[in-house]
Parts: C-alpha cells; structure tokens; sequence
C-alpha cells in the first residue's frame, strides 16, 4: 500500500514539475503613435523557433522557460522590436513602428542561397585571384583558359586586344549564340562583342568588315586585379536560379571589397 501511494504521488508530481518550469507571457502588440491594435503579428522567443500570432485586438499569450527570455514581435510592413524580460515578469507590450521601405518583407530568390560544395547538386569550377593573375594575359577570358575543365575559349581574332569566346557546355544551338551568362557582383552584365570599326577605317582587311578586326567583349572591361574569385556554374541546372538564360553555363564573379584590418598599400 505504501508503494502504491508513493508511486501516486510521483506521477502527480512531474506535471507540476513541468509546469513549475514554465510561465505564461501575456501582451499586446499596437501600432507606435495611434495605438491601434495590430492583429496576425508574430510573436516568438529569440533563437528558437516557437511563436503565436496576435488575435484581432493585438494579444497575445506565450508559454515561455522560467529566469531571463527575449520576445520578437514582427510582422509584414512593420520594423521588428525585440524585448527583454527578467525572471519575474509576464507582460510585454510592443509598439511596432511602420516600414516605409518595407525591409522586412520576405524575398525568396536562388540567387541568394548557399550551399556546401560537398553536397552540391550542380557542377561549379572556382577560380580564385591568385589562380587567375599567376599567368598574364590580354583579357579575362584569357585568364581562363585552361584553368576551368571543359570550358572551351576561343579568341574572337588575331588582332592585339581582342576579346574572347568561352563555351562551357560545347555548342548548344546551330543559330543561337552559346555564350554563358556573365553576372558580376551579383547583376547580370552583357559580353557583347562590339567591333572598333579599324579595318574600316584603316583599310587593313581590304574589305569594310574582316574578320580582323578587333572585337572587343565587355568583360574586358573589369581589371582580373579586381576581381576576388570567378564561379563557373557548368550544369542546366543554374536555370533554376537565374531563368533561361543560365542554358549555356554562369559565370559569376565577385569582386574585391574592403576588409577590417591593418591598412595595407600595394604598389605595382
């Protein structure tokens, strides 16, 4: 008999103990200068992902961990406000303020998602700068050449100067150009080759337009000094990320930005 009362009262005990863990937070969450009421606001605990949403007259009741807990209340076209409460108190109140800019607002874009390259669905070759600028050459392109396997890179002529062709993925149209697509700091740029109208001026070729001429890309533009590293994106699968576009390959490059530190002077 005395097994079984105490068997009872450890099973009682361990929801109380539980509980005793445990204290509810109430509030209410308005807007900062009418004070209106703001309803669907979510409200929930910094670091973890638990949280309730205000009903239509802006409360809100939270069961939190008893001693010391940060709240977060944010909602679509609001600013966050995080506010923290000690071992002895249950009410926090928000006062949201409007967002102009709408920041807080969610994007979901593939351009700005990461991953491990060990779990990578989808071929990517990098080219860090010392990589590119170990042999000197007259264009990016250029610094490419033989650094990404089975990129093939093609000058566009003999002249001093010109620009280049790469094809990542081999030839994938009889008419369609087969050029990647070049995104540098994260804007998509354009290669265009633009001729500079020498031959015609110059008549060198003979001929107003001759396959000597010198045809310049855009990339040639960007000094490899500036350049941090080069992603080549070699699967379809980059469609998914920045649109048809991406059929022939990516190549993304990031620039060189300014870092904390010792300031430090290189002179060439």
């Amino acid at each position: 008999m005395q097994r079984l009362l105490a068997a009872v009262a450890l099973v009682a005990a361990v929801p109380f103990s539980a509980h005793a863990q445990t204290r509810d937070v109430t509030g209410k969450v308005t807007m900062t200068g009418t004070g209106t009421p703001l309803p669907d606001i979510t409200v929930g605990i910094v670091g973890q992902q638990v949280g309730v949403r205000t009903n239509e007259r802006g409360e809100y009741r939270i069961r939190v961990a008893q001693g010391e807990v940060s709240l977060l209340a944010r909602g679509l076209g609001y600013k966050r406000q995080t506010i923290r409460l000690a071992a002895n108190e249950n009410t926090a109140n928000f006062t949201l303020e409007k967002d102009v800019l709408q920041l807080e607002g969610v994007t979901v874009t593939g351009a700005a998602t990461t991953t491990d390259r060990r779990v990578a669905a989808t071929a990517v070759a990098t080219v860090n700068a010392a990589e590119l600028n170990r042999v000197p050459a007259r264009s990016l392109e250029g610094n490419l050449a033989g650094k990404v396997a089975g990129a093939r890179i093609s000058d566009n002529s003999g002249a001093p100067g010109g620009g280049a062709q790469i094809q990542i993925r081999g030839a994938t149209s009889v008419l369609g150009q087969g050029d990647p697509l070049y995104v540098v700091d994260g804007v998509i740029i354009s290669n265009a080759g633009i001729s500079s109208g020498a031959s015609a001026i110059t008549r060198a070729g003979g001929t107003t337009g001759s396959n000597q001429d010198q045809v310049v890309n855009r990339l040639a533009d960007l000094n490899p000094n500036d350049i941090e590293n080069i992603e080549v994106l070699k699967s379809a699968a980059a469609t998914a990320i920045y649109g048809s576009r991406a059929t022939n390959g990516v190549v993304v490059i990031t620039t060189k930005k300014g870092a904390s530190g010792q300031t430090r002077w290189n002179v060439t």
